[in-house]
């Protein structure tokens, strides 16, 4: 008998360092996370005050990886949505970057070029919103109305030209569907040939996905020469469709890059290719600002490049390296299930940081200014007191820039006039080539090799970041630490808007990418901790914070699924008869803590003007997180930290925002995949813990082998809070069922957990 009141007693002194461990790692990073929020900034941008002549250039950067995942269709769109922004045509170049480097993502890109002829000009006459085709014609529940101008900026003779134009090109746009859909089945087709052949050479026309050569292609020229409008005509045929003579018809250039790849050579993902379209467009049109979006993200906004530029081009926006704007989501199931709005972060904890060094970049949707992407010091922060002497000797380093020439130059003219237009438009800059277009894509190319960066400081000290799956926050570190700030955007109506994950699988992938990321920037020499004096002290904890979140997971699990399984396990509450607890005092404790975090949470919602239901939403999800991404993450970087295991993540599915045009995004199968259930390991250990939280409930309401009423009552409403929190994630292994058979699951559950109780019962009896 003394031995099992020795055990309960060693079980009561490890569940108690345990307890009291965690409670100090959640008070810790309770105070990481609310810190940085002292000083949130509310910022307004007047696009209007912006003159037309002095606008800079602009490189809008668009990346794509695999045409299965990430449909040529959504990726047309995107396009066609940057070529019809509201911003002079000679100052804005678009990029596609095409990491598969497969025909079909390229002929995509033709067909959607041949479109933009007819779909800009129409946009400009109309002045319609959003000019994404996809979502103008065919608008879901959730997306933007369709919008159009005043009648005092109207362009066109009627109101009803509006219509009949409009039924024009909407005939024209379901043509274009069909041909970009007839080219998806027919490389389907052509892939499952080469399969059942056995021979990959049959598909591929420059090799494989990881072995293929680069290819830079200008779609569109430049119009950069074409300084005043130029207006269609104003005969209405089968060739043009449209009454244009009012319109300028100019559009933005068009570039196709496909990167070169080879096996044994690293590609660094996504931060490989971006690195890659920074140098390609620097010998073409060496913008002084570029916009990184990505494939499923359009410009939803049409103003949304000036009010990024607004804030490059404040009076006090020359130490601003990047304009980060806010991720705006369609095809969201009305519930929001998987928290996929995140609104707490993008409206809570992104103005929170605003009032510091600036926002943390989030990979999409983010403008930035070139010359910082070089690794140079922002101008007050400059040695000696804002001379460019350094700046100027760095760019003349091949190991660090490489050895092309003609980049070289264009580096150099970046970092003399970092705010200037290198079109002669605005800043009266010399063109960033001394040589024409076909000798700038010939270099374009060369800068796209594989080995262009082989002992440099490409992926180190200049552009995007490698080293880690998240390179955008690692990124943004780097400029921080470098003495840059950033800014916040949020327009109305939406700047940009992409899709989201709607299917359980590929949300909790989405999330071990990130958190799987920030660890690894946790053990690296991008560390917050070993940053220098020129970041703000309230912007590393921030930084911090976002590094070491996912450990969380380890207290979580601990909670979460050992606590509970003792009871059920020996059959008698462990503090029995072993500690004497002062209930009264304990209860007075607890509830003063939760009622203070709960006027926290309210205080953050009235300021940042979230709903407390997507506020809810985000704690659930968080919850799910913690119990399966959070840990497989910190388990992964483990083993990497440990045996040198390189991380690899799943790319996620970017499914069109809305269905098919007959149906206008309305049809009932619209959220099909918020019901599909496609297992993964990620699912198992919250599965465990709902189930041992469930069975722990019904088992301490029965009351068969506790005494102590109080912590009972206690020991339930813990397993009822975690149980609630895990909702969401109940609903998903549910499927299909969730939505129709749900009372009956329950009851089903309801009696298989209570069979396990008894099996336990009987178990501890004997």
């Amino acid at each position: 008998m003394g031995s099992t009141d020795a055990d309960d007693t060693n079980i009561v002194v490890a569940m108690w360092t345990v307890s009291i461990a965690g409670e100090l790692w959640f008070a810790l990073m309770w105070l990481l996370d609310q810190l940085p929020k002292m000083k949130p900034v509310r910022r307004a941008v007047d696009v209007a005050a912006l003159e037309e002549s002095l606008l800079p250039t602009i490189d809008v950067l668009v990346t794509t990886a695999d045409p299965e995942k990430e449909p040529p269709l959504t990726t047309a769109n995107t396009v066609l949505s940057v070529l019809a922004a509201d911003y002079p045509a000679g100052k804005l170049t678009c990029y596609v970057s095409d990491d598969a480097g497969v025909a079909l993502t390229r002929e995509a890109i033709a067909e959607a070029a041949q479109f933009a002829g007819l779909w800009v000009p129409f946009c400009r006459k109309h002045g319609v919103e959003p000019r994404n085709p996809e979502a103008y014609f065919n608008p879901g529940v959730d997306c933007n109305k369709t919008r159009v101008v005043t009648r005092g900026d109207y362009k066109g003779r009627a109101w009803s030209e509006l219509a009949r134009d409009r039924r024009r090109v909407r005939r024209e746009y379901e043509e274009l569907r069909l041909r970009i859909n007839a080219l998806q089945a027919g490389d389907i087709k052509r892939r499952r040939c080469a399969a059942a052949d056995g021979n990959a050479t049959t598909y591929w026309r420059r090799g494989t996905v990881e072995d293929h050569a680069g290819v830079v292609q200008v779609v569109i020229g430049q119009s950069s020469g074409l300084v005043l409008p130029q207006h269609g005509t104003g005969d209405v045929d089968r060739c043009n469709l449209l009454d244009l003579s009012s319109v300028d018809v100019r559009l933005p250039a068009l570039v196709y890059l496909c990167r070169e790849k080879r096996h044994g050579r690293a590609h660094h993902g996504k931060a490989g290719a971006l690195n890659a379209l920074l140098r390609a467009s620097a010998v073409i049109s060496n913008a002084p600002f570029v916009l990184n979006l990505d494939c499923d993200h359009y410009i939803n906004n049409s103003q949304a490049l000036r009010a990024g530029v607004c804030h490059m081009l404040d009076r006090r926006g020359d130490d601003v390296a990047f304009v980060q704007f806010p991720q705006r989501l369609d095809g969201v199931d009305p519930a929001d299930r998987y928290a996929n709005h995140n609104r707490v972060f993008f409206d809570c904890t992104e103005p929170g940081l605003d009032g510091l060094q600036g926002p943390i970049y989030v990979g999409t949707g983010c403008m930035f200014r070139r010359a910082a992407l070089y690794g140079i010091d922002p101008p007050r922060w400059r040695w000696p007191h804002g001379d460019d002497t350094a700046a100027k000797d760095d760019v003349h380093q091949p190991d660090k820039f490489g050895d092309s020439m003609a980049f070289l130059h264009t580096a150099r003219a970046a970092m003399n006039h970092p705010d200037r237009s290198s079109s002669g438009g605005g800043g009266g800059m010399s063109p960033p080539c001394l040589f024409d277009e076909a000798a700038a894509i010939l270099e374009a190319t060369a800068l796209v090799s594989s080995g262009y960066e082989d002992r440099t400081a490409w992926g180190r000290d200049i552009g995007w970041m490698y080293g880690t799956v998240t390179e955008d926050v690692a990124t943004g570190f780097c400029l921080h630490r470098r003495g840059w700030r950033s800014a916040y955007c949020a327009t109305a109506p939406d700047a940009f808007r992409g899709t989201a994950p709607l299917n359980l699988t590929d949300r909790l992938h989405q999330v071990l990418r990130w958190a799987a990321g920030s660890l690894e920037i946790f053990f690296s020499r991008n560390n917050p901790l070993l940053a220098g004096r020129r970041l703000h002290p309230l912007q590393r904890v921030a930084y911090l914070n976002t590094a070491v979140y996912p450990f969380t997971s380890v207290f979580v699990m601990l909670y979460c699924l050992c606590f509970p399984v003792i009871p059920l396990v020996t059959g008698k509450e462990t503090t029995a008869g072993v500690v004497s607890v002062d209930w009264s005092t304990y209860i007075a404790f607890l509830a003063a803590l939760m009622l203070t975090l709960a006027m926290v949470a309210m205080l953050e919602v009235r300021w940042s003007g979230i709903r407390l239901g997507d506020w809810w939403r985000n704690e659930q999800f968080w919850m799910v997180s913690a119990t399966s991404a959070y840990l497989a993450a910190v388990a992964q970087v483990a083993l990497k930290v440990a045996a040198g295991k390189e991380l690899s993540f799943k790319l996620t599915s970017k499914r069109q925002h809305v269905t098919d045009g007959s149906s206008g995004g309305r049809g009932k199968d619209k959220f099909a995949e918020l019901y599909a259930v496609r297992w993964t390991t990620l699912m198992i250990p919250p599965a465990m813990v709902l189930a041992v939280n469930v069975a722990s409930m019904v088992a301490g309401i029965e009351g068969r082998w506790s005494r102590n009423g109080v912590a009972t009552i206690l020991g339930v409403a813990f397993n009822a809070w975690v149980v609630v929190h895990l909702y969401p994630f109940a609903l998903g292994i549910m499927g299909r069922w969730s939505k129709t058979w749900s009372p009956l699951l329950l009851l089903v559950a309801f009696l298989t957990v209570r069979l396990l109780c008894v099996v336990l019962q009987f178990h501890n009896m004997n």
